[in-house]
């Protein structure tokens, strides 16, 4: 006789569903208490007696800058605690302030603040008392200003530099036109002293060798080349002193006057 066993289902085949309504309600619930968790530890991790700042470490290389100036600055942002740092706000101040190029700030646990600061490199004169950077930025450091009483010491420290002038905002191209007439002109091993440009855009060199180049407001750059191919036929070594004008506006030529020095002109 076959007889057949009847298996029971070892689950239910069919589970009981939890209404729509039941399961949004849970969902929300849920929700509201990861976000209620959420800003409960944020509040906490924010009391500056968990996560004080014990450390600020300014680096970078400083030659112009008070660190600690800086280290100071920084410290009014830190009372309340390392995650509250508003480390935007810290970056801008530290980008304000005249010698700075580039500020990076960080957090780094379990309590320290690292400020990374990139000074800027100067790389000419600009005007009375600005500076222009290696990178075309425009600056007016504190020691250059006639009101500081290191006005005259600081104007000695960069009196190496080119000076170039022009008006407001031209300083990234007349910085452009000075490096490359400075490699042109070393090919006749003359460096540039003086770089002017007036309204017009009209420019003139003042070189190593007291030789004056009118250049113009247009072709600057083949009336430099036009120029650099007569300098050593008409300057000798013995007009070395003598106050020289090239004026090269000329479309089919050049004007060239040379006169001794007055006693002291320079």
């Amino acid at each position: 006789m076959n007889t057949s066993a009847t298996r029971m289902p070892i689950f239910p085949t069919r589970m009981s569903q939890i209404p729509a309504g039941t399961r949004f309600l849970i969902s929300v619930l849920g929700l509201v208490f990861v976000v209620t968790l959420f800003l409960m530890l944020s509040e906490v991790a924010k009391d500056p007696r968990i996560f004080p700042v014990r450390n600020v470490d300014v680096l970078g290389t400083l030659d112009y800058t008070d660190r600690r100036y800086l280290t100071e600055l920084v410290e009014a942002d830190l009372e309340k605690g390392l995650l509250a740092v508003n480390i935007e706000r810290v970056r801008n101040k530290m980008e304000m302030l005249p010698w700075v190029a580039a500020a990076h700030v960080r957090r780094e646990w379990p309590g320290r603040l690292t400020v990374d600061i990139e000074e800027h490199e100067p790389a000419a004169r600009w005007n009375s008392y600005g500076l222009v950077s290696k990178r075309h930025e425009m600056f007016v450091p504190p020691q250059l200003h006639p009101d500081s009483s290191r006005h005259l010491e600081w104007q000695e420290h960069f009196s190496a530099l080119p000076r170039l002038t022009g008006a407001d905002g031209r300083h990234d191209a007349v910085l452009d036109d000075y490096r490359h007439y400075q490699t042109k002109l070393a090919e006749i091993n003359l460096s540039i002293v003086l770089l002017s440009e007036d309204d017009r855009h009209s420019q003139t060199l003042e070189l190593s060798n007291s030789v004056i180049v009118k250049l113009g407001y247009e072709r600057q750059r083949e009336r430099l080349q036009k120029f650099i191919a007569v300098h050593d036929r008409l300057v000798s070594e013995e007009q070395a002193g003598q106050l020289l004008r090239f004026d090269m506006r000329y479309n089919n030529g050049f004007a060239f006057t040379g006169r001794k020095p007055s006693p002291g002109v320079i």
